[in-house]
């Protein structure tokens, strides 16, 4: 019998390397058993809607795209009364998310693999009464980056332009006044960057072992930045972070299932990338096994 599946895909996501393998891509999973239904998004949001619209009607959900459409995607298919397998063939700039899964960049690679793979659940992380972060919930330094680059710069240069985009911040550092609860625990300072996270890498960026992700374990990871004393100390936190150590005096690392954040001013947010919000309180929290994803066989 066959499976039935929506194929959703940005044209226009990381250097549009997905089009051109499309008739490919749908052979792959048409072999496999798979009737396919296949849909470019037109807009922002766009995919949202296309799944709120039919998307129970499907036994599964592709999307190629970066951690934006990945992000639409996921916190659609958490609003159907029944939540198609979710699958991702990653064409985006930096697909952090899709790296954490193990799924290939290549685009073939990654359909081959979505047709080879396991089935497996996944947590996600609630953000807020009703929105959601597959891989981070973010503040502070560098955190707009992503979507302050403009899209043909990242066609064009891939991961350089974020770079560029980010040296740009690096005289501006603002302090944010927090006090944040983990699981009980509470922890106050003035903060620089706050990740709070459910995967290996952010912005291609690889956490530390030490926190050592599991994406389905119930927990997130938090990693606050202290606002440093000189721009010195900084980039020393900085480089300790993008080296995968860890910069005990400036670093707090912890894991929680449950989280508040409360700041003396509205902190502005990303979720997977993109403008997340603002405001003085939120309550985060993991959601164990929301959602099930094909993942490379091991």
């Amino acid at each position: 019998m066959l499976k039935s599946m929506l194929l959703l895909y940005n044209p226009i996501s990381g250097q549009q390397k997905f089009a051109p393998n499309l008739s490919e891509v749908v052979n792959i999973f048409t072999s496999a058993g798979f009737l396919v239904t296949v849909y470019p998004t037109q807009a922002q949001a766009d995919a949202g809607q296309v799944i709120a619209s039919i998307g129970q009607d499907f036994d599964y959900i592709v999307c190629s795209g970066g951690d934006g459409t990945v992000n639409e995607v996921i916190e659609a298919i958490l609003q159907l009364a029944r939540r198609p397998i979710f699958g991702i063939i990653p064409s985006g700039t930096v697909n952090d998310f899709a790296t954490s899964l193990g799924m290939p960049r290549d685009i073939i690679a990654a359909a081959e693999a979505i047709v080879r793979g396991q089935v497996k659940p996944v947590d996600i992380g609630r953000f807020g009464q009703d929105k959601y972060f597959t891989y981070v919930a973010a503040f502070g330094l560098f955190t707009d980056v992503s979507y302050a680059t403009p899209q043909g710069m990242k066609n064009k240069l891939g991961n350089i332009a974020y770079i560029l985009e980010g040296i740009k911040r690096l005289g501006s550092v603002q302090s944010h006044q927090c006090t944040f609860t983990l699981d009980g625990e509470e922890i106050s300072g003035d903060f620089a960057l706050g990740l709070i996270t459910n995967s290996q890498s952010v912005g291609g960026i690889k956490l530390p072992e030490v926190l050592d992700v599991q994406m389905d374990d119930g927990m997130l990871e938090v990693i606050l930045i202290r606002m440093p004393e000189n721009f010195l100390d900084l980039v020393k936190t900085i480089t300790a972070l993008v080296n995968q150590e860890i910069a005990s005096e400036s670093m707090v690392i912890r894991r929680a299932k449950k989280i508040t954040a409360t700041s003396a001013s509205p902190l502005v947010w990303t979720r997977d990338g993109e403008y997340g919000g603002e405001g003085y309180d939120v309550e985060i929290e993991n959601l164990q096994h929301a959602i099930e994803i094909i993942r490379p066989s091991s």
